[in-house]
């Protein structure tokens, strides 16, 4: 109904003035609809414009503000409800961020409490109070002059909650204000609120900034005090904390300030530049609060609001910078100078004041508007997708760059000058060591190179530098970039400047300024000039022209360095103390950068730094000087950089030289202790994680430093043979420590990296070192350091991809590698084995043949020095590569078994022993005619090494087989011409061939590892003959002679010194034991057949044995008979006599005898019976005697020519023996008509051996003389009756033959020829004794003699004629027997009867008894036996006198002993 009412003019004024009376009724109805219908009349209101009354404005206000703003409560009514405060609290701020509900809970809190308490603790909704909020908004609009008034009155009320509650609900006015787009509303609030900007409680001046944030945000601000707002907001910057030059305040109070300008960022994020009528407002006043430092915290914002007015600005008159009506606008420079440095910073500040830059390029200077319009977009856009919050070189150097055109561009002194000026005066803007103060002092540095005014110049370089406090960081980085941009344009001025400024440090001192000269050394003030010159003169150098550079470098700065350095320690020219640290490595940072700019110079080519020895001494002794046992500073890794550099310039270094830098470095690095105990006892806790970074950044850059030091090295010579020298400096540390490995490994993998990064080689060239590098590294694939593992599986990787440069590496291996190095990661040995095998195949697909060498010594070193894990993966890549790449090998397998065979002795360990066995096997496969010829080629029997090389072949049963009957046709290749050395004498010395020799020798080293069986036996055949044909030919030669060396040769541990057919007699020996096993082949009969074969003169014999062991085992076939067969003819006398030796007994195998190969073996023997040679004779005559006894069917034509050979024979004075015995043998198995002719002729030869000396010649002929008596066919029997009583004597005598041989035979002799015995009773009677007693009897021959001397007196001369012929026997017992025989001969004889020449032998006999000459003194002569007792019975007195004075005193006479007689009797028994 009003809301109809209202709009009636008549009825308006009746209306108005009635609500106040309706409002003070309708205190009794529900307060929200009354709410409702009093907008509702209030909106219409605003519409109509009725007079408003100030008393109906007073009621509605009071109505809504009752509501919303109990007034009058005081604050401690409002602690006593803190429920009530609480539950409002949480349900208006619900919805808002903790943070911001705690900041406003005393604001809204109050207000809450009052409604609750006019209200009955009825509790306002939220739509209930934007109704209300609503309605006094149409009540402002109505009006304006009123409600500013009552606002005024309200905030007047110092109250703090009644300000921030009124605040609150001003904001909310402005919120609907804006949603309504009235203009006529705010105004009014926003004067009101500036009453009371100058209240500086925390709590309003955050609602106040709460009010004045809506109020930038809406969208139509004409007309408002909002210049005003906006200062307000900058205002709370006016005294920031944490600003230069700002006192200290208390924690409490620094942290309300920054929450206060929190919140007045956040303001000007949401200041909306588009709303209507702010950009009138704001442009250009905002720009006053860029420059000064007190506004920085707001400068990200400010720069978008400004780049956006100034964007919406463009198309206008420009601006003119420095002057501006209410506020002070600064200049050009200044904010060109703010901007730029703002710019530096990669964020979102710096992103805005470049575009801001760029907007404003016009104000800035007209004539950078082209420029910057086209240069700024790409500068924009080159700095995006920095990572924010990092300083970026790159992008500084860019906007230096950026500085520097423009200011070329503007090309105005003056206004250079300014820039300056502005720079100079801006740097107490920024905090010490800021990145925006140091870009600030490379901007300054730059401006004043643009500055063609040079006294300007000059003076601010001069004022730089002349007023700096050098105990301050700032201060000196501000000298050192300053005068480092300078350079740029200014280069000669800058090292003036410097150059004076030094001299004046050095200047002669008054007295009065000693003591002061003193205080700045002892302060630091001193040494931190220095320091700042030193890395001043660095810099300059790296800034300057390079065309200005070479011309004064070392002149001017490098020796003004150095003498700063030398300065730096001294006082008025004495030594105070040593360099501290900081000098040093300012010292090592100039000569690094001043380095870097000399590489950096193209056209430097023909530059010499003659003092660049110097630089590097002094370097070196900084390395030298740091402590093993400790990394506190980074003097080590900076010095080893800086030698990198400084060594790359001219005049290049020696080798010994590049050596000697590497060396120290190494030296310095290698022996520092392991990073954890570089650390100490430091925990892991968080308070020292700082520290554990350090250390381990300070030993990260050392070990990067080396590497980059390796890396300059190889710049200027990147070759193979550089390399190597380089590795050779490593190689000592690959030790027995964890940590020096591990530092070793990744050092090479960095001199790797660096060699492939520099190498520039053409397709197909191999690198020189891969080989011995790859032999080097690949054991410690399975070191027992995981990281030792990893780094050498990265160089590995890092030698195949330079090896393979020219093709590369597949993806296939390239994955394998990979894979492989992960496995390197684990811990157990089967897997890192694999994993080391799995790169070794790899490896061998790029491994150069020619390098084989390299790689197999290098292994083999590694095998022998390495523990026990590294040396297993040396033996794996060393088989591994044999067996891949092994064929490829031929030209180098003889070196190669010289390394094998050199390292043999110091390989103790079996089973790496057992490497390098089955790497000569896998040789020998590939190449086995290389290898034999190798193995051949040494002097097998100096060594065991050699043996052991021919051993490993004789383990692989295939190449054994193979190599065997290689070596046996070696053997039996014909002999070269024998080498005779005289020896002083007539006699010469023969020497055996070599070659067969050594193939006999390896051939017992081979067989000495094959198993016995059947390979043995297919083997045998062809080795046999060889072997036994070496030793024949070996039999009675010397060793051959090697020059410089002595002929001692090992064999089954004996040393044997000139024998060789002692070795080829081991062959053989070898041969049969491991065929057949049996002991007997070693003695049989006490006479090692061995000892018989190597010795000359029984070489024959033990042929002999041999050959009769075989023919028992059935071991002769038809290969070696006829083998043997064909020496039978040779021209060797040796092969004549083995191989007739050998028939002697092989004709007894049937296989021999038999008539067809008789055929060919007899004519051969009776060839052989006549060769001269008589062991030749010998061997000849016993072979056919064998075949008369083994084939006598087979040969019946030919015995009696058998026979005469045999008769022939006895008159052969070196073959009579064997004639004697083969008839002894023959003779029982012969017919009479096969030997009629030559009996007699055999049996006077034979009966003429019988006295012979020889002791076998004289038994054989007795054994023989026995079985020709028993053989002698009636025809003969007077012929061979005669022979016996010629023989008697003999037969007699040789019954006590000092040969028991000789004398058993004699007796066996006489029993059978005792038949033809003229005695028949002797005869007899002996019949009747047992033969064996008869051979028993001593003195059997004393018997018979007695017996036919009774029975034949006849016979009594010739028997003593014949014993007196045995009185001067050399043997005792021959002579014994002569005169027993010679007693009984003259027991039967007269004195007359006794020839005067035998008394005189009698006599003579007896001047040989004791004290003669020859002091020969029989047993019967003293015991009164013999015949001089017979002999003294039968002569007259005198006669005995006279006998006895001839005699000799010492003659005794006696009567017979009848002991003779007795004995005689007791072992006869005479029944005669």
């Amino acid at each position: 109904m009003f809301g109809v009412l209202i709009r009636r003019q008549e009825q308006q004024e009746e209306l108005v003035k009635s609500v106040p009376q309706l409002l003070a009724v309708s205190r009794s109805l529900d307060s929200f609809l009354v709410a409702r219908r009093l907008r509702l009349f209030l909106d219409i209101c605003e519409e109509c414009k009725p007079p408003m009354p100030k008393k109906t404005f007073q009621a509605v206000c009071d109505f809504v503000f009752k509501q919303v703003l109990p007034l009058g409560t005081s604050v401690q009514q409002l602690q006593k409800w803190p429920k009530v405060m609480d539950r409002f609290i949480a349900q208006v701020w619900k919805s808002q961020s903790p943070e911001v509900a705690r900041q406003r809970r005393i604001q809204e809190g109050a207000a809450a409490a009052q409604d609750q308490v006019a209200y009955g603790h009825q509790r306002l909704s939220t739509e209930h109070r934007d109704v209300l909020v609503e309605a006094f908004s149409h009540l402002v609009c109505c009006s304006p002059t009123d409600a500013l008034d009552f606002l005024q009155t309200q905030m007047k009320d110092d109250t703090e909650y009644v300000r921030v509650v009124l605040l609150r609900h001003l904001k909310a006015v402005l919120v609907s204000d804006d949603l309504c787009e009235s203009r006529s509303r705010k105004r009014p609030i926003v004067d009101a609120v500036k009453c009371i900007l100058d209240d500086r409680r925390e709590v309003v001046i955050k609602a106040i900034l709460d009010f004045i944030k809506e109020l930038l945000r809406s969208r139509n601000v004409e007309g408002c005090a909002v210049w005003d707002m906006v200062a307000y907001v900058f205002q709370q910057f006016s005294h920031p904390t944490g600003q230069p030059g700002a006192k200290a305040c208390p924690p409490s109070q620094k942290e309300k300030e920054g929450g206060v300008q929190e919140i007045c960022v956040d303001v000007l994020e949401h200041l909306n530049t588009s709303a209507e009528g702010m950009r009138k407002i704001l442009w250009p006043k905002l720009l006053h609060f860029v420059v000064p430092a007190a506004y920085s915290p707001a400068l990200r914002p400010l720069c978008r609001c400004l780049k956006e007015l100034a964007v919406a600005q463009q198309g206008e008159s420009a601006l003119f910078l420095g002057s501006c009506k209410g506020v002070k606008l600064p200049s050009a420079q200044g904010l060109f100078a703010r901007l730029l440095v703002l710019a530096s910073n990669p964020n979102q500040t710096g992103t805005w004041a470049l575009q801001l830059l760029h907007a404003m390029r016009g104000n800035i200077h007209p004539a950078v508007d082209k420029l910057w319009g086209m240069q700024m977009p790409f500068l924009w856009e080159s700095m995006q997708g920095k990572a924010p919050g990092t300083r970026s070189q790159e992008r500084e150097q860019k906007l230096l760059q950026f500085l520097r055109r423009s200011l070329e561009t503007i090309a105005d002194s003056n206004w250079t000058r300014n820039l300056s000026c502005e720079f100079e005066s801006q740097m107490s803007s920024y905090t010490d060591q800021s990145a925006e103060k140091i870009f600030l002092y490379k901007s300054l540095g730059t401006s004043l190179t643009s500055c063609e005014d040079l006294p300007f110049v000059n003076s601010q370089i001069q004022h730089v530098v002349g007023n700096a406090n050098y105990l301050e960081a700032s201060e000196r980085e501000k000298v050192i970039l300053v005068l480092s941009s300078s350079a740029v344009g200014h280069f000669d001025l800058t090292l003036a400047t410097l150059q004076k400024f030094g001299d004046g440090l050095e200047k002669k001192t008054k007295v009065s300024e000693v003591i002061s000269h003193y205080k700045d050394y002892y302060q630091g003030r001193r040494g931190q000039i220095h320091q700042t010159l030193m890395l001043t003169y660095g810099k300059v150098a790296l800034c300057a022209p390079k065309e200005l550079l070479f011309s004064r470098v070392e002149t001017d700065i490098m020796k003004r360095v150095l003498q700063h350095y030398y300065n730096s320690g001294q006082v008025l020219g004495v030594s105070i103390a040593n360099k501290d640290i900081s000098l040093k490595l300012a010292f090592i940072q100039s000569m690094t950068d001043i380095s870097h700019a000399l590489h950096e110079t193209r056209d430097g080519q023909g530059f010499q730094l003659t003092c660049k020895k110097e630089l590097l001494g002094v370097l070196l002794d900084f390395i030298r000087e740091e402590p093993l046992d400790a990394l506190t500073t980074p003097i080590r890794p900076k010095a080893i950089l800086a030698l990198g550099c400084l060594s790359k310039l001219k005049p290049c270094l020696s080798l010994d030289d590049h050596r000697d830098l590497l060396d120290q470095s190494i030296k310095s690095l290698f022996p520092l202790p392991p990073l954890e105990q570089l650390k100490g006892g430091m925990g892991k806790d968080s308070e020292y994680t700082e520290v554990w970074g350090f250390f381990e950044s300070l030993y990260d850059d050392s070990v990067e430093a080396l590497g980059e030091l390796m890396k300059a090295i190889l710049e200027e010579e990147p070759t193979s043979e550089l390399v190597d020298e380089m590795f050779q400096l490593i190689d000592p540390w690959f030790t027995e420590t964890e940590c020096s490995r591990e530092r070793a490994l990744h050092a090479s993998f960095q001199l790797l990296a660096a060699f492939r990064g520099s190498i520039q080689v053409g397709s197909g060239e191999d690198f020189q070192q891969f080989a011995s590098l790859v032999a080097l590294l690949a054991p410690f694939t399975c070191d027992s350091s995981s990281r030792c593992r990893q780094w050498a599986g990265k160089c590995i990787t890092c030698l195949i991809h330079i090896q393979a440069r020219s093709g590369g590496v597949t993806s296939e291996e390239e994955q394998e590698m990979l894979s492989a190095c992960q496995d390197l990661q684990s811990e157990f040995p089967s897997v890192l084995f694999r994993a080391s095998s799995r790169m070794a195949k790899v490896v061998s697909a790029y491994f150069p043949p020619d390098q084989a060498l390299d790689f197999i010594e290098a292994i083999l070193e590694e095998l022998v020095s390495g523990n026990e894990m590294c040396a297993v993966a040396a033996g794996s890549w060393l088989l591994t590569i044999l067996q891949d790449c092994g064929g490829a090998m031929e030209a180098q397998v003889s070196t190669i078994l010289d390394i094998f065979y050199s390292r043999l002795p110091t390989i103790k360990e079996e089973s790496l022993r057992q490497v390098l066995v089955d790497a000569i096997s896998i040789v020998a496969h590939y190449h086995l005619d290389a290898v034999f010829s190798s193995l051949l080629g040494r002097r097998l029997p100096m060594d065991s090494e050699t043996g052991e090389l021919w051993r490993s072949l004789g383990r692989d049963l295939f190449l054994a087989v193979l190599i065997l009957h290689r070596l046996a046709a070696t053997v039996m290749q014909p002999p070269s011409s024998e080498t005779v050395s005289a020896t002083g004498s007539d006699e010469t010395l023969v020497f055996a061939d070599e070659e067969p020799l050594k193939a006999t020798c390896a051939i017992y080293e081979v067989m000495s590892m094959l198993p016995t069986g059947e390979v043995i036996q297919e083997l045998f055949p062809a080795l046999f003959c060889p072997l036994l044909q070496q030793v024949s030919k070996t039999l009675g030669q010397k060793m051959p002679s090697y020059e410089g060396r002595r002929r001692l040769f090992l064999r089954e541990q004996h040393l044997s010194e000139g024998n060789p057919c002692r070795l080829s007699v081991a062959s053989l020996k070898t041969l049969l034991l491991k065929l057949t096993s049996e002991p007997s082949l070693v003695e049989t009969g006490g006479v090692s057949m061995w000892v018989l074969l190597r010795d000359p003169s029984t070489h024959q014999e033990g042929v002999c044995l041999l050959t009769s062991h075989l023919v028992q085992r059935g071991l002769l076939d038809k290969e070696i008979i006829e083998h043997v067969l064909s020496w039978m003819n040779s021209g060797s006398k040796n092969l004549r006599l083995t191989s007739t030796a050998f028939f002697v007994e092989a004709i007894r195998q049937p296989t021999v005898s038999e008539r067809e190969q008789l055929k060919t073996i007899f004519p051969i023997l009776l060839e052989r019976a006549g060769d001269q040679h008589p062991s030749i004779r010998q061997m000849a005559v016993r072979g056919l005697g064998n075949v008369l006894l083994v084939a006598p069917d087979k040969v019946k034509e030919e015995k009696k020519i058998i026979v005469k050979i045999l008769l022939d024979a006895l008159y052969d004075a070196q073959v009579v023996r064997e004639s004697l015995q083969v008839l002894a043998v023959v003779l029982p198995h012969l017919k009479e008509k096969d030997v009629c002719s030559c009996f007699k002729n055999i049996t006077m030869k034979t009966s003429s051996y019988l006295d012979d000396d020889d002791a076998d010649l004289r038994c054989a002929a007795l054994r023989l003389f026995g079985i020709l008596a028993a053989s002698a066919k009636p025809r003969f029997q007077v012929f061979f009756a005669d022979q016996v009583r010629k023989s008697l004597v003999p037969l007699l005598i040789h019954q006590q033959d000092p040969s028991p041989q000789a004398s058993e035979a004699c007796r066996v002799a006489f029993l059978q020829v005792v038949q033809f015995l003229p005695k028949r009773k002797l005869r007899a009677c002996l019949d009747e004794l047992r033969p064996a007693t008869l051979l028993d009897l001593p003195y059997l021959h004393v018997y018979i003699c007695r017996q036919l001397v009774k029975a034949n007196p006849e016979m009594r001369g010739e028997i003593l004629q014949k014993t007196a012929a045995y009185f001067r026997s050399s043997w005792e017992e021959t002579r014994t027997a002569a005169l027993d025989l010679s007693g009984v001969i003259l027991e039967s004889m007269e004195l007359s009867d006794i020839d005067e020449t035998f008394q005189l032998q009698l006599l003579d006999c007896k001047k040989t008894g004791p004290g003669s000459k020859h002091k020969f003194s029989p047993p019967w002569l003293s015991a009164g036996k013999g015949p001089l007792q017979v002999f003294a019975t039968r002569v007259k007195m005198n006669e005995a006198i006279r006998v006895r004075k001839e005699c000799g005193t010492h003659m005794v006479f006696r009567k017979p002993d009848a002991n003779i007689l007795s004995d005689t009797k007791l072992f006869v028994g005479l029944k005669c």
